[in-house]
């Protein structure tokens, strides 16, 4: 039995001799996780472990397929997951673009809402209350297109993409020209943009360079022994080179500012921004160790209100970037070759009183079966360190 997918035929070299069942382990179970996974059916790591997860996806899928529903793996099954498996393309629309950023740039093909100021001035800017409710409304539409596209970044950059993205389609739309926050009439830099197939210099596989030793990343690490294809980086990872979340914190005017009454004492049910006054559009800055330097920054995606005006859904965009150097995602990256960018939407529900009633990854760009999911409440709300300090801000 010669496997067309590249994974099932290193676990399967001779194919397979009678079953696999649960309580199995070993890299004969990855190929078939990763399969699953691909598929869709296995929201959960490839582990190498056959537990109750993985046994509960092949029940499924056998079910979907109308193979036997015995939850083990056996010849019939694993042929009719490479057939399937072979001919998956799970590149995204950009992914596939001759150019990426032109694709996520192309605002009516991608069927973005046309961008309308109501409003009589002759000049616009960042302060102007029509372009602050325009943007707000925006970046709700653009973030499902990066979505669907598995756009990642790090956190200022994932704040950046959205700024500048605004500028591109309100200039297209409505002929508005708005500087660029950060650069302040300097010379603006370009994008990096890298996928699968052009890295750009980006880190795509844990066995290049630094082998990658962060807790998480072991499913990782088993797949791609057994898929030499497979990449860390599955959508696309654009970069704004030589700018830190602290020179974005300086380029935004402060609409809440922190203050010692707003530390939650460690209850991490009470949020430590004043979520009532969060409008789409606004970001959160995260100082963690109070050095008075802000060190993430959170996008504020929708803000759902009951009829008391009492905030009770809140949706934010998270990007971020893990250093495989070490295990500390407080460093600032200076080898792009190390890192591995990845973008969060994090949604998190309140009850009528302010507190966080549950938080959770609604989307994540990496796949579950891969990396477990990082961001909450916890990450986006309130500061890590005694000592952190929050605030929050607009584009000014």
């Amino acid at each position: 039995m010669a496997f067309q997918d590249s994974a099932l035929r290193k676990a399967f070299p001779n194919g397979l001799q009678g079953e696999i069942v649960r309580g199995a382990s070993g890299r004969a179970v990855v190929a078939v996780q990763y399969a699953l996974g691909r598929l869709g059916h296995l929201h959960d790591l490839c582990d190498g472990k056959f537990g109750g997860n993985t046994e509960t996806a092949l029940k499924v899928y056998q079910r979907a397929v109308g193979l036997p529903v015995t939850g083990k793996v056996d010849a019939a099954l694993l042929t009719k997951l490479d057939s399937v498996v072979a001919r998956l393309d799970l590149r995204t629309p950009a992914m596939k673009a001759a150019d990426p950023l032109a694709y996520l740039s192309d605002f009516r093909s991608l069927q973005m809402p046309e961008i309308r100021i109501v409003g009589t001035r002759e000049i616009y800017n960042w302060s102007s209350p029509e372009i602050q409710v325009a943007y707000g409304k925006w970046v709700g539409s653009y973030w499902e297109v990066l979505k669907q596209n598995r756009v990642e970044a790090d956190c200022k950059g994932m704040a950046l993409f959205l700024m500048d993205q605004f500028r591109k389609q309100i200039l297209q739309d409505r002929f508005i020209s708005l500087t660029h926050p950060v650069r302040r009439g300097a010379v603006e830099k370009p994008w990096i943009v890298a996928t699968r197939d052009k890295t750009r210099g980006f880190f795509n596989r844990s066995d290049s360079g630094t082998p990658a030793n962060r807790a998480g990343y072991e499913a990782v690490k088993v797949v791609e022994k057994l898929d030499p294809q497979h990449s860390m980086l599955y959508g696309v990872a654009v970069h704004y080179p030589e700018v830190s979340a602290h020179h974005v914190a300086r380029a935004c005017t402060r609409v809440w500012d922190w203050s010692s009454a707003s530390h939650n004492g460690g209850d991490t049910s009470k949020p430590e921004v004043p979520v009532n006054q969060l409008q789409p559009g606004h970001l959160i800055f995260i100082d963690h160790s109070g050095n008075g330097s802000f060190d993430h920054t959170v996008n504020v995606i929708k803000v759902e209100r009951d009829s008391g005006n009492r905030t009770r859904k809140l949706v934010m965009a998270v990007g971020s970037f893990d250093d495989i150097r070490d295990n500390s995602s407080d460093t600032e990256p200076t080898n792009l070759g190390l890192i591995n960018t990845y973008a969060e939407e994090v949604t998190v529900e309140l009850d009528s009183n302010g507190r966080i009633s549950s938080s959770t990854v609604t989307w994540s760009s990496e796949p579950d079966y891969i990396v477990k999911t990082r961001y909450s409440a916890r990450t986006t709300l309130m500061e890590q360190k005694a000592g952190g300090k929050l605030f929050i801000g607009r584009w000014a």
